[in-house]
């Protein structure tokens, strides 16, 4: 084995783990520092986008940079899994949700755009506006894959689970945190920041454990002759 390929074994894994760990504290701080909405409707949204663009901006980067580094991160996943059962769901899973969650970091400029918008149009030119923005169906392809996301972490997590990788336990964290992103009120946005916590841990302890394999099966290091 020559020295790079010693360097990319040995540095690789850890970038991936520490990847999927700083993108649920990256995601958890964005949704947290989300700017409060005071109501369900397209409207509500703009306006709350518009009040505090330093909010807006801030909580989108968090958001954007939580999402990119945990869909990096889970190209690592598929290396936890030694042997045959739960290799094919894992590889499939942790494929589509990195190309799912980059999918949503991408999404995420769609807040500079509504916070403009939001602040220079009259709110129902704003909403018109977006509404025709985001109704073109190669936008909806590119930018908003929804639930997909979390079919493609619950199909990961249960090959991983299969394998014996990470206990079934996980499954449970990644509904629940998907039911605290999806119902908790954004009007108080620290609320489903602790919701989305359950899916967050299990990103985060599989970061943990795809850096703790990387630990045990590290190359030696090429001496020279």
């Amino acid at each position: 084995m020559n020295e790079h390929a010693t360097t990319a074994h040995r540095v690789l894994p850890y970038a991936a783990g520490t990847s999927l760990i700083a993108g649920a504290v990256l995601f958890f701080a964005g949704l947290a520092t989300s700017p409060p909405s005071t109501g369900d409707d397209k409207a509500s949204y703009l306006q709350s986008l518009a009040a505090d663009p330093f909010q807006t901006q801030l909580s989108a980067l968090l958001l954007h940079y939580g999402n990119l580094l945990m869909g990096v991160g889970m190209l690592a996943l598929p290396l936890l899994v030694r042997g045959r059962r739960g290799s094919v769901m894992t590889l499939v899973g942790a494929l589509l949700g990195a190309l799912f969650l980059t999918e949503m970091s991408g999404a995420l400029l769609s807040d500079w755009f509504h916070m403009e918008i939001g602040r220079n149009l009259p709110v129902e030119q704003a909403v018109a506006l977006s509404d025709k923005v985001l109704a073109h169906p190669a936008q909806q392809l590119a930018f908003s894959p929804g639930p997909l996301v979390s079919l493609a972490l619950l199909l990961t997590f249960v090959g991983l689970a299969r394998a014996g990788v990470i206990g079934w336990w996980s499954l449970a964290g990644i509904v629940l945190g998907y039911a605290g992103l999806l119902l908790m009120p954004y009007d108080t946005p620290i609320l489903p920041a602790v919701g989305t916590l359950p899916m967050l841990a299990v990103m985060a302890f599989a970061g943990l454990r795809v850096i703790e394999r990387a630990r045990i099966t590290a190359p030696e290091p090429v001496r020279a002759a």
